[in-house]
């Protein structure tokens, strides 16, 4: 009902009627059904249709014309700019859905990096005087893309080049043929796209989308930019490159108008001390699902240099289900004594319980009612690496003279801004070190929601098949850790951190992402995988499945895996995989580099079996897969 605009679909917030704003915010964006097929189900039209098929198209149509005025005057009544438009429908100067002074930005995202990046983008517009919109490419009207004067699109390519699930339905209707070659000759755009080279369809979905406008006669105002995630400063090391070249090409000033802090985009008040509001397990950030961790243990000798761990999730009795091949998303949480600590270094009370309400321009999801604590180790990425846009903003707020012209520095990126940059990179500076070093700079909490990124899942790939353990989830994964040059001091990543200090009947924040991993549908096809290190985790699920078909009396191909290690003492799941070898479906080879003297990788050993490899993917039609590095 509501994807045909037969319903508007609202979403509502008591909380904003006593800060004197409207409780109510227009959630159906546009209209994406068929309103005959929606009418068809229903029984009172369906009779109508049956009984007389050209008076129900006649009242159809009419219905049609009258959803698509209603859907059109509530997206008018949704806009920021509602006197500009109530004077434009006045003065008959031009329809009211005309955004010719209006610069769209859209983005296509899946895990949050594009939709991070065109907000951003939308601020700095905004900052140097034009008026900007942001939407996800899907949420945004198909109809009214001609009517655009100035597109960008931020867009991310997912796995083996899929696209992002909220740019796909713009993308098929883009393909059409009845399109003509003239649909957006009055329109100018521009494309960046975030990928990571080590995959064969690097930045696929960008490029398409810009040849796709092009062809449909946009005017492409500069050549597509490209972020790889491979890059030292990942994918912002393209993104700044191309951006001082947007803004010439716009026409615009390479730095913001103002210099003065930006309006926050929440309120925050005190609502006491105390016990939190919410529980920490009640924080569930969008799109995760509570899951119970069962299992945490080594795989590796105790003290041993690299940290391997096996851990085990319950899904029984939970919405959650998943395929061979996919990966599980998991939401760290940041330490308490961190926490604590980054509380005492801002100045702030972690025992404080807030009210956070949203207001325009808000980019992060927040709980309504949670405790400062929870802000900063539940909710924002203090942690994590900052980009030039929160040293931009950052440097609105500090007191002190030589603080502010740093911060400024590296935002202009002149030489003086260059090196400071590069020298917290390469100290992989987080946000609380920001904080530390620029003592003068304290935004209040208000402005944190929006300067600092929410936490972000990892995704890992699980190590098991549901035929094997159709009531759990399976994953093999290595700590991650670095010694920071100029201190000294041992840091682990955010996620694995926390995973490894877990016990088991903890509950974490998880979601299962679809695997770009593509089988065979007919197992008796050959399978040659080669795994290094944890590499090996999606194998293994692999090889599950295998015996499992097997043991059904599934008559099942070749299995080779090629797995790769340091040492034998890296051999994970040797027993599990010896076993296998048994039964007569796996065939296993392994390199252990650093075994003997002369060093042994993979690839030897594939050169080794070139025999049998030959004969799987020439004679057999198999598959080859690799992970790790």
């Amino acid at each position: 009902a509501v994807d045909s605009g037969y319903w508007p679909l609202y979403r509502y917030n008591p909380e904003a009627v006593a800060h004197g704003n409207n409780p109510f915010q227009l959630d159906s964006r546009k209209i994406k059904g068929d309103l005959f097929k929606f009418l068809a189900k229903e029984n009172r039209f369906a009779a109508v249709m049956r009984r007389d098929p050209k008076h129900a198209q006649e009242l159809d149509d009419r219905l049609q014309e009258q959803v698509v005025q209603k859907n059109h005057l509530l997206q008018v009544l949704n806009k920021e700019d509602l006197e500009g438009q109530f004077h434009k429908l006045v003065e008959g100067l031009s329809d009211a859905k005309s955004t010719a002074d209006m610069v769209t930005v859209l983005y296509g995202s899946e895990t949050g990096n594009a939709e991070e990046q065109a907000k951003n983008l939308m601020q700095d517009i905004r900052a140097r005087g034009l008026k900007a919109q942001v939407s996800s490419v899907d949420d945004f009207d198909f109809e009214e893309l001609p009517n655009q004067k100035i597109v960008i699109l931020v867009v991310s390519t997912c796995g083996l080049g899929e696209f992002p699930a909220n740019s796909k339905q713009t993308w098929l209707k883009l393909q059409s043929q009845d399109l003509p070659m003239s649909w957006l000759s009055g329109t100018k755009f521009a494309v960046f796209g975030l990928g990571d080279s080590t995959y064969s369809q690097f930045c696929v979905a960008a490029i398409q989308f810009d040849t796709r406008l092009g062809e449909l006669g946009g005017q492409r105002m500069l050549k597509r930019g490209v972020g790889d995630d491979r890059d030292e400063d990942r994918y912002y090391t393209g993104w700044e490159a191309w951006l001082p070249e947007l803004w010439k090409v716009m026409g615009l000033p390479q730095m913001p108008l103002s210099q003065e802090a930006p309006a926050p985009c929440y309120r925050v008040d005190v609502s006491g001390t105390g016990k939190p509001p919410i529980s920490d397990d009640d924080i569930v950030p969008p799109g995760a699902a509570k899951l119970t961790l069962l299992h945490n243990s080594l795989l590796v000798p105790e003290k041993y240099d690299r940290d391997i761990r096996h851990y085990e999730f319950k899904i029984e009795g939970t919405p959650v289900s998943y395929k061979t091949g996919d990966s599980l998303a998991v939401w760290p949480r940041n330490p308490l004594d961190k926490v604590e600590e980054f509380c005492k270094e801002m100045g702030f009370d972690a025992t404080q319980n807030l009210r956070v309400l949203p207001m325009e321009g808000a980019r992060n999801w927040c709980p309504q009612e949670l405790s400062v604590r929870q802000v900063f180790s539940h909710v924002l990425d203090i942690f994590g690496k900052p980009n030039r846009k929160f040293f931009e903003t950052l440097s609105f707020f500090a007191k002190d003279e030589a603080d502010k012209k740093a911060l400024q520095s590296i935002v202009e990126n002149n030489a003086e801004g260059s090196a400071l940059y590069r020298d917290l990179t390469h100290d992989f500076a987080h946000h609380a070190d920001v904080f530390k070093k620029f003592k003068s700079a304290r935004p209040p909490i208000e402005q944190l929601l929006n300067m600092i990124p929410v936490l972000k899942p990892r995704s890992y790939s699980i190590a098991s098949s549901p035929l094997m353990h159709p009531d759990k989830i399976q994953l093999c994964v290595v700590l991650v850790d670095w010694t920071v040059e100029s201190t000294q001091e041992l840091r682990l990543g955010e996620a694995t951190g926390y995973m490894r200090q877990q016990k088991p009947g903890t509950t974490m924040m998880c979601a299962v992402r679809q695997s770009a991993i593509v089988l065979p549908k007919d197992p008796v096809k050959p399978v040659i995988m080669a795994g290094m290190g944890t590499g090996l985790a999606p194998w293994r699920a692999v090889t599950q499945e295998r015996i499992c078909q097997h043991r059904s009396g599934q008559k099942v191909g070749p299995c080779h895996l090629f797995f790769g290690a340091r040492y034998n003492a890296e051999y994970l799941y040797k027993d599990e995989f010896e076993s296998y070898v048994k039964e007569g479906v796996l065939t296993m080879h392994t390199a252990f580099s650093r075994e003997q003297a002369r060093k042994i990788y993979v690839q030897h050993k594939i050169v080794e079996a070139g025999q049998a490899v030959h004969e799987c993917m020439l004679k057999q039609e198999g598959h080859f897969y690799v992970c790790g590095s």
